[in-house]
């Protein structure tokens, strides 16, 4: 009688201590779910910052398209920058993988101009990678960062439209231009 006391008070306190790593991963989710709401709750964002560079580019898979999203050429210190990708304002709930992010599982990422030293956390720019099944995709997009002090966060919103099957390629300034009323 005395062991089976043991054993189940055993079991308990086991069931009841979590492991340092759970504890993490769940405030980390934490955190990740406060952002993604953060997102979907606002409705001012922007479609440019004077504060870095801001691009996409995109792939036709077989039967998938992908983006790489990606920031670089800071004009601004930027320390512990987090950013959080929303595809298509789909609910949290209804997640079943988590969107593109960094700096909520993984370590701190900062960008600093004129400075690249990945051993150190300083990267020449950050590239988050999403899978996409339909053509058409709008991204809403949280960064966040603090400042050379840390002491002020900087938070901006941009939202983006992906069309994977339209081309993006630049005008060639020799082809002809009929849409052009010159008067006559």
């Amino acid at each position: 009688m005395f062991k089976k006391g043991w054993l189940v008070l055993l079991i308990l306190l086991s069931g009841c201590l979590e492991r340092p790593r759970d504890v993490e991963f769940e405030r980390a989710l934490t955190l990740y779910e406060s952002h993604y709401f953060s997102i979907l709750d606002n409705d001012r964002f922007l479609t440019f910052t004077e504060s870095f560079d801001l691009s996409i580019e995109k792939y036709e898979l077989n039967s998938q398209f992908r983006y790489d999203l990606i920031i670089d050429n800071p004009q601004v210190a930027m320390y512990d920058i987090v950013v959080v990708v929303v595809e298509s304002n789909q609910d949290f709930e209804s997640l079943v993988n988590l969107t593109p992010s960094i700096g909520v599982f993984d370590s701190m990422v900062n960008l600093v101009p004129n400075q690249i030293n990945i051993d150190k956390g300083f990267p020449r720019g950050i590239l988050l990678s999403g899978i996409a099944t339909t053509e058409t995709i709008q991204l809403k997009v949280m960064i966040s960062w603090k400042d050379y002090y840390k002491i002020k966060q900087i938070r901006e919103y941009f939202i983006i439209d992906i069309d994977f099957l339209a081309t993006d390629e630049p005008l060639d300034p020799n082809d002809e231009i009929d849409d052009i009323d010159d008067g006559e």
